[in-house]
């Protein structure tokens, strides 16, 4: 059971509730499932039943502090070892973008999570492109950070020279909101942005689409912060890029020995891969030449506009043909710049034709990425509806424990308040409260939708399964935003017959 994008393995309900009204108060999130938050298990897109955790995240723990609410593990390509959004043990999460696409992995739940409107941001990890790519097939915001700017204690390792923890966002000013909790400060005398940057070796390895999207995303972002744009060459083929990351990348996977009982066929292959990865010293040596001459510009102050996929979400099923195997070479390539670089990378949505653009500035120059990336032209603000999120998992919460007092509050205190459910009809709070029993009512919700129609006035309706009997029914809540914040007016419970 889940949610109608198979986002969330844990959830949605407020598992970990928000520690203070911090500066990101009112913001839900949910936690990629091999990043451990106590008391909810971490099964890294396994089967296998696993204990909750003993420990959190510090990432996770910052968050809780600084006033956001997780409401549970999202889903993950098994150990984070695939792009395709495929490779879990459970129901694969669906593109809410378009549903006939991958969403792309290994971070897929955390990305359809955000892409659907379920959560405010999502946390994820990203070795080889496990934000960023997911990131540009559902059209959001993904944030990969300079390497170790982000504490990965409690965090299943992948290949941990490479592996980092970031984030995903509606829009890049949530994701800068996240930013400023969870990075450091970058080092002082910082330089402002100078030149945005084209890599002629990218533009060449995708189509004439994608090639004409990323060019004028450059140019219009040179224009907005006020500097030039220019291409340039790396001086060796992405191919090349490629190659020396992916070995690199199979060396360190296959140092960390992992139980492989109940693994998919094609995980099992990409594990039995890394056990023969061999490093090749000439093709490193021209690479780091090349990529020394990237950092140079970087750390100056240019920005690299890159694509972040080798074009838009290939079909579900394309998976196995050979032309998707061309565009996850490719892909790979294309974001093993930042990887190798160890640097910060953020994925901005375009929409035509589809393909996100990924920005890459100077390794700890993370914070400066994402002002830059705030003045990006034709970047969407989030939908109205953070505290409304909040709220209604919340009320679900409560609801699955029995907690009357809260689920009290949240009835508007003034008429008109209406609940009709098969114990009976209510026409006040007081008649609502009289109604319920103090009893837990645990549940699984398997469709949520949220509609705000108006700044003050929302509707939410979901569809669930009560866990102890299996009996199945519908709910709608009009909920509206007053001085106390976001109250129900108006609630209808249904069940399936």
């Amino acid at each position: 059971m889940g949610d109608q994008w198979n986002a969330f393995v844990v959830g949605p309900r407020e598992h970990a509730p928000a520690r203070t009204a911090g500066p990101l108060c009112g913001l839900t999130f949910g936690v990629k499932d091999i990043v451990d938050v106590a008391g909810l298990p971490s099964r890294h897109g396994l089967a296998a039943e696993a204990p909750p955790a003993e420990a959190t995240n510090s990432a996770v723990t910052a968050l809780l502090d600084a006033g956001a609410s997780c409401v549970g593990k999202t889903t993950t390509d098994q150990y984070a070892f695939s792009l395709s959004g495929l490779d879990t043990a459970g129901s694969a999460p669906v593109n809410p973008r378009d549903p006939t696409r991958l969403t792309g992995g290994s971070s897929s739940g955390s990305a359809a999570a955000v892409a659907s409107g379920l959560v405010s941001f999502a946390l994820a990890t990203d070795t080889a492109g496990s934000i960023r790519v997911p990131a540009s097939y559902c059209g959001i915001v993904g944030f990969r950070p300079s390497h170790g700017a982000v504490p990965l204690d409690h965090v299943g390792p992948l290949a941990p020279s490479f592996d980092t923890l970031g984030w995903f966002a509606a829009d890049v000013h949530t994701a800068a909101r996240v930013g400023a909790i969870l990075l450091p400060a970058d080092a002082p005398g910082m330089p402002k942005p100078r030149t945005v940057l084209l890599l002629s070796e990218a533009l060449d390895a995708v189509d004439q689409a994608t090639r004409a999207e990323v060019t004028r995303f450059a140019e219009h972002l040179a224009k907005a912060l006020e500097i030039p744009c220019r291409t340039i060459s790396a001086g060796v083929h992405l191919d090349d890029v490629g190659s020396v990351f992916r070995a690199a990348q199979l060396t360190e996977i296959a140092a960390h020995q992992r139980d492989l009982e109940g693994v998919l066929p094609a995980i099992r292959t990409r594990f039995a891969d890394a056990a023969t990865a061999v490093e090749n010293p000439q093709q490193q040596a021209r690479v780091r030449v090349a990529l020394s001459g990237l950092k140079d510009p970087l750390d100056q102050g240019d920005l690299l506009a890159l694509p972040a996929a080798a074009g838009a979400a290939p079909r579900v099923t394309a998976v196995g043909a050979e032309e998707y195997d061309s565009h996850r070479t490719t892909t790979i390539a294309l974001n093993a710049v930042a990887g190798l670089l160890g640097a910060p990378a953020i994925v901005l949505p375009t929409y035509e034709p589809h393909t996100g653009i990924q920005l890459v500035g100077a390794p700890g120059a993370d914070r400066a990425l994402l002002t830059s990336a705030t003045a990006a032209p034709d970047q969407p603000r989030q939908r109205h509806g953070d505290a409304l999120r909040a709220a209604f998992y919340q009320y679900e919460t409560a609801l699955t424990e029995g907690d009357i007092d809260t689920l009290d509050s949240f009835f508007a205190s003034s008429d008109p308040c209406i609940r009709f459910a098969p114990d009976g009809s209510a026409y006040s709070r007081e008649q609502i409260r009289a109604l319920r029993v103090s009893r837990a009512a645990p549940r699984e919700l398997t469709r949520i939708e949220f509609a705000a129609l108006d700044q003050e006035t929302a509707v939410v309706a979901a569809e669930f399964i009560r866990t102890g009997s299996g009996v199945s029914g519908f709910q709608t809540q009009t909920w509206q935003h007053t001085s106390e914040g976001w109250r129900i007016r108006m609630a209808h419970v249904s069940l399936r017959t």
